[in-house]
């Protein structure tokens, strides 16, 4: 099977790379790791106009991709950002563009998807309590109250949350699941910036005390709201899986090149046989990640039978192994891969928030056996001869 994206992905590949060597380099980034909020919305907004937010968008609303296939389009997007740890809510932003599109009402769609396909509107998911992808974890009560619902309960660790202008909210309204649109600002909801390892982007705890909300909230309930979940964490772990890629593939570059400019007793270090094998280690490494979430992707984006065993492999591989490359970059840096002006921390960082984002690989991997052993035919009874 052929991974390599088309001519024209490559195209949307060179222009979006350029465009963040411009704009949005890990030396821009660099001078507001400590700010309060290293998210530029111009930035934003520059970058919709090259579709970050408008693969999974209709065109009456604004949206379009770059080819037919326009999952596997977010994808070479989300392996560019992820070259640069874009501090941006790409991810939740498309996400909920994506169930606001397959699930919303006319009135929803045209209310919100021109917004977040112009990167006028950015967008957050509110998941469950404890940042988790598990649906048991929901936190969020939704008391129907006859024109609508009111909210109570909080969501944590939500990516995107301190500068979101919509929330997709999961919530239990008694025995059903539905899923909410809240605007915000909104009476008596609550954004909560916290710090964390990641030192690119922020996160957010999100409460909501006798939030009310109208009727027209609802994109989904019931079946519908669980199908709707399943497809925004499929779409999380897809496209995370492909920053994640993009991410490592940047690391064992820049660690390759500094092994052939770093000289140790008048040889490059490259050229010792534990670095070699070690780098080959990585190299090997990347490429499995890469075939992993850019198959996702396909898989999941057409439909393929093996869709829900695609995201589940980059669900349990990817996070794991972007900890692992990045681990061994800062040892193969030396002193200077410890160090805080060097970039190998943040690529740790940023690695290590990853993994519990969207189910950890361990319950992916869970859910990888479920799905195989439902796939698996039974064998049949042996037969005991007398």
């Amino acid at each position: 099977m052929d991974f390599a994206f088309n001519d024209d992905q490559e195209l949307l590949r060179s222009t979006t790379r350029a465009f963040l060597d411009e704009h949005q380099s890990l030396a821009h980034l660099r001078p507001v790791l400590e700010a309060e909020e290293p998210f530029d919305r111009d930035v934003w907004r520059r970058g919709a106009e090259l579709g970050w937010t408008a693969m999974l968008v209709p065109p009456e609303h604004g949206g379009g991709s770059v080819t037919d296939q326009p999952l596997v389009d977010l994808a070479v997007l989300a392996e560019e950002l992820g070259r640069v740890l874009y501090p941006g809510p790409f991810v939740p932003t498309n996400v909920v563009a994506d169930a606001v599109a397959r699930w919303g009402s006319d009135e929803q769609c045209a209310e919100l998807l021109p917004g977040l396909a112009s990167g006028e509107l950015v967008a957050a998911w509110c998941t469950t309590a404890d940042g988790s992808a598990e649906p048991a974890a929901i936190d969020v009560r939704a008391e129907p109250t006859g024109d609508g619902y009111r909210l109570d309960g909080v969501a944590r660790h939500v990516h995107g949350a301190t500068t979101a202008d919509v929330l997709l909210v999961s919530a239990h309204a008694g025995d059903e699941l539905v899923l909410l649109l809240v605007s915000l600002p909104a009476d008596g909801a609550t954004v909560r910036r916290h710090g964390g390892l990641d030192l690119t982007r922020r996160a957010g705890d999100v409460s909501f005390d006798h939030v009310t909300v109208p009727e027209t909230a609802l994109l989904a309930r019931d079946e519908r709201a669980v199908d709707a979940l399943e497809r925004a964490l499929a779409l999380g772990v897809v496209l995370q899986s492909s920053e994640a890629a993009g991410a490592a593939d940047h690391v064992v570059r820049t660690t390759i090149q500094y092994a052939k400019d770093r000289h140790q007793f008048g040889r490059p270090i490259g050229s010792f046989q534990a670095i070699k094998h070690r780098l080959a280690d990585l190299h090997v490494t990347v490429e499995g990640m890469l075939a992993a979430a850019r198959y996702a992707a396909l898989a999941y984006g057409d439909g393929l039978p093996d869709a829900d065993e695609a995201v589940a492999v980059a669900g349990s591989f990817v996070a794991d192994a972007f900890v692992f490359v990045a681990g061994e970059s800062v040892q193969l840096h030396g002193g200077i891969g410890f160090t805080w002006e060097h970039d190998a921390h943040l690529f740790v960082r940023r690695a290590i928030v990853d993994r519990s984002r969207y189910g950890d690989p361990a319950w992916h991997r869970e859910r990888l056996c479920r799905i195989l052993e439902r796939a698996t035919p039974a064998a049949p009874e042996a037969r005991v001869s007398a």
